[in-house]
């Protein structure tokens, strides 16, 4: 019986211990702040506009091995806004080894691309449409940075996630879109999904007033805006 009391005291001392050795491991633990000023820092040596960080969320890279606790390192997803789109956003992520990737290309790149692509869609398709591409977080090609036209991006091996082309209470018809998705598709094989949208004129209005980052209809509205969809 005497023995019990010193066996509890050896559990609450490994137990301190492993929380210790558990929460000293791996990188440094970043605050929110310094997450976003080191953020600042990479921008800045990186483009040439201005910066502010509006938003920063902290993600788990794993499951805690004690309940309740935080396991870390931890990676963050920051949305940032520049001087020279003020209306817009991108996204910038800082990983768990304290490397980045940003997105910031697809506000320098989007009007290029659009353009690109809307010289394709203005021969096959009538009455009012809307080109939308849905960029992801890639990061540049190698061998381009800011300054860099769409077609050096392209040539680059720049990939498009998905392209999306909405049509003002139309439903797209299969017998104009496969050929055109193909023709696209030829001249820009580093391509994900197209897709065909037939939307309602009060969802062709909200989509066409929406930033470059928002390319998709919100669930709430989809039954209620969506007339026909094809993807290819």
């Amino acid at each position: 019986m005497g023995s019990q009391p010193h066996k509890i005291l050896l559990l609450v001392l490994t137990g301190l211990l492993l929380l210790s050795v558990l929460s000293g491991c791996g990188p440094e633990y970043l605050t929110e702040e310094q997450v976003k000023e080191e953020t600042l820092d990479y921008l800045s040596s990186q483009y040439s506009a201005e910066f502010t960080v509006t938003a920063a969320e902290e993600k788990i890279s794993g499951p805690s091995p004690i309940p309740s606790f935080k396991s870390k390192p931890t990676y963050w997803i920051l949305t940032a806004a520049s001087s020279q789109f003020p209306d817009e956003t991108f996204t910038v992520t800082r990983s768990v080894n304290g490397d980045w990737i940003d997105n910031y290309y697809s506000l320098l790149l989007n009007d290029e691309a659009i353009d690109f692509f809307d010289k394709f869609v203005s021969e096959s398709l009538d009455g009012d449409y809307l080109i939308k591409i849905g960029w992801n977080i890639d990061g540049w090609s190698e061998g381009v940075s800011e300054g860099a036209t769409f077609q050096e991006w392209a040539e680059a091996g720049g990939w498009i996630p998905s392209l999306k082309i909405y049509l003002c209470d139309t439903e797209p018809e299969e017998a104009t879109c496969e050929p055109l998705a193909e023709k696209m598709r030829q001249n820009y094989p580093e391509m994900g999904s197209i897709i065909f949208w037939g939307i309602t004129n009060e969802g062709f209005t909200y989509m066409r007033e929406q930033p470059i980052s928002t390319c998709t209809i919100p669930n709430e509205y989809y039954k209620k805006w969506v007339l026909k969809r094809i993807d290819y």
